[in-house]
């Protein structure tokens, strides 16, 4: 099954938003929606909300069978908003929480970009000059008994073992992705991962602030929704993907329930939760602005990750030009070398 991008739910949500707010029954406006879908497999489940609501199932409920495009926030923000009449504001909060997290994965995308294009790059000018140039210009170099300079010798020794082993050292690669990716849906293993990343001098920040934006975020949001605070800790646990922010929230989230303020709770890992964020948060329990202080956090934070990344970028791309020149230069130097001493001599005689 194809799954639905982050767009199309974004849409969704702000578009179901604004034809409620104009008076346009819930029935007819998910009709309108399912029509205006392109995705088939988002046009299917709206189909199957639609048909669920017509037959007197709640817009909510209607949405927890499909958790794997709505997921356990979504569904609950929807139902403090039919519980609440406050239906279509829910709608609009999950729409902009979509928006910027749509956004950041932009920027992501952006930020490698351009060294995943430059390594594409080089390794099509490897192969080109590996397995078309190289080969003919080793049985020249075979018949006229030149005598091949070293990096000549590395170069065809290399192609050999790429030409007799490739579909074995790709399948091997191939096996390793799969596998790692089947261990990683164990929740130990993960957990592990999850903790080399954070501890990493490059991965860590970045990581850091962007599990610190989409907590903060989708707490705003389910605040400003009407969701309990403990209900709200609750779901964004489930909404984070890093396993260690997950079971630190839930963590906090014990705390709470104990009594502990939430600035409490997060002063315990400051290495998690960094000291401005349980900071700010105690600013807000005690003005009573605690839906602002989650909402500036989020906002601080995107802008922290969407700059960290910029910084890498710029860092990343003059070394990857230097890389690739060099391995362009060994090529180079590895065919041209031969040819040069082989004309040398020519001359010579």
């Amino acid at each position: 099954m194809f799954s639905v991008p982050q767009k199309e739910k974004m849409f969704f949500a702000e578009h179901l938003s604004l034809m409620i707010k104009g008076g346009i029954s819930i029935t007819e406006a998910l009709e309108t929606l399912r029509n205006e879908s392109k995705n088939k497999t988002f046009k299917k489940a709206i189909g199957d909300i639609l048909k669920r609501v017509m037959e007197g199932e709640t817009l909510s409920k209607s949405l927890e069978n499909h958790p794997k495009i709505f997921d356990s926030f979504f569904s609950s923000a929807v139902r403090v908003g039919e519980e609440s009449g406050s239906l279509e504001e829910n709608l609009q909060y999950l729409s902009d929480n979509m928006k910027s997290e749509y956004e950041m994965q932009s920027t992501v995308k952006s930020a490698m970009a351009y060294p995943i294009i430059i390594i594409v790059m080089a390794l099509g000018i490897a192969f080109g000059v590996s397995f078309f140039i190289l080969p003919k210009l080793t049985q020249l170099f075979q018949i006229l008994g030149v005598d091949l300079p070293f990096l000549t010798k590395i170069l065809i020794r290399s192609v050999f073992i790429l030409q007799r082993y490739g579909i074995l050292i790709l399948a091997l690669l191939v096996l390793g992705v799969f596998g790692f990716r089947m261990l990683l849906k164990i929740k130990k293993i993960k957990f592990i991962f999850d903790k080399i990343i954070l501890s990493l001098p490059f991965t860590g920040p970045i990581s850091k602030n962007i599990n610190l934006a989409r907590f903060a975020r989708i707490f705003f949001t389910l605040l400003k929704s009407g969701m309990p605070i403990l209900d709200s800790l609750e779901i964004c646990s489930h909404s984070i993907s890093n396993e260690v922010y997950k079971q630190k929230i839930l963590e906090l989230r014990n705390a709470v329930e104990k009594g502990e303020k939430i600035s409490q709770g997060l002063k315990k890992d400051p290495k998690i939760f960094f000291p401005i964020f349980s900071q700010m948060v105690s600013v807000g329990e005690k003005s009573g602005t605690l839906e602002e202080s989650f909402l500036y956090l989020a906002k601080f934070y995107e802008r922290e990750t969407s700059q960290a990344l910029k910084n890498i970028s710029a860092t990343i791309e003059p070394a990857l030009l230097i890389i690739v020149g060099l391995f362009v230069a060994f090529i180079a130097l590895a065919v041209i070398t031969p040819i040069y001493k082989f004309t040398g001599e020519f001359k010579f005689r």
